[in-house]
């Protein structure tokens, strides 16, 4: 046999290497995806007696947490929120918002697991069972991220009860990119690690940088894009898909999206492309 024969074993190692590699891209172009998009469909499994097991979607803002797992605001008088108490498993459907003409021809991405309210130490017991519980700043800054999706969302707490739910445990995901383009993720390659990619490395300096010598680029940003003119702003954390600021006069916690996954390569424009979407809302 020749040395550049290649047996069955070789061939079968080298197809699932390319398979491997196929996923591991389709997982980043997705996550890509996601971050784009700002609406989705929530499907769970219908509660009420007579529709007992029967999926029922409705249309939801979302956001995602550092990892990239979908958030969303759920009224404890929703269907939903019944639905999810009972059984609490939940797909997540997320579609091109810009799309046209046929839908079938760009992409979509379904992420199926299991979702759990989320709560803080102090308002544990409150009447939503199974709740995860989470240190305030931790659920703080979800808030932020959701916030900056959905301006609207502080007043919803004036008319109901409302509650944040993460999708925990993210099991698959069915991604479409367009025709033909079609492939299962596992839900773990789904997420991404928000300081990876040398961000862990250079957040640090990068928040110390900004806070002593773009306190009034901060400011900026928060303005232009959260329509709010603090007297102070400091930035307190950094990851992959954007950066956190507290602010003072008023006192708040602000967050601000990429749009997309950065690496510490790109860390300096995407934070100068941010003020430039700011300074474009002023004027």
């Amino acid at each position: 046999m020749s040395d550049l024969a290649v047996d069955a074993a070789e061939e079968a190692q080298i197809d699932e290497a390319a398979r491997e590699a196929e996923r591991h891209d389709a997982a980043a172009d997705a996550r890509k995806k996601l971050l784009s998009a700002h609406h989705a469909t929530l499907c769970t499994l219908a509660a009420k007696p007579e529709l007992a097991g029967h999926p029922y979607g409705s249309v939801v803002p979302y956001a995602l947490d550092p990892s990239g797992r979908p958030i969303v605001l759920l009224a404890r008088i929703a269907a939903h929120t019944a639905n999810l108490r009972k059984d609490p498993r939940a797909t997540v459907f997320v579609r091109d918002p810009h799309a046209e003409g046929d839908p079938q021809a760009t992409w979509r991405v379904s992420l199926m697991g299991r979702m759990q309210p989320l709560t803080t130490p102090a308002r544990a017991g409150d009447g939503q069972p199974g709740a995860l519980v989470l240190d305030e700043a931790i659920l703080e800054e979800l808030d932020a991220r959701y916030r900056a999706r959905v301006p609207g969302a502080k007043g919803y707490k004036s008319t109901h009860t409302f509650d944040y739910w993460l999708m925990t445990d993210v099991q698959k995901a069915r991604y479409i990119a367009g025709f033909g383009r079609i492939c299962w993720i596992d839900g773990e390659r789904l997420l991404r690690d928000p300081k990876g990619a040398g961000i862990g490395d250079a957040a640090a300096g990068a928040i110390e940088h900004m806070n002593e010598d773009h306190r009034q680029n901060l400011i900026e940003m928060c303005a232009g894009l959260h329509g709010v003119q603090p007297s102070d702003a400091e930035m307190v954390a950094l990851d992959r898909a954007g950066f956190s600021v507290r602010t003072k006069g008023p006192d708040g916690h602000l967050y601000f999206e990429f749009g997309r996954e950065i690496d510490a390569e790109s860390l300096r424009p995407a934070v100068i492309e941010v003020l430039q979407r700011a300074r474009g809302r002023a004027a």
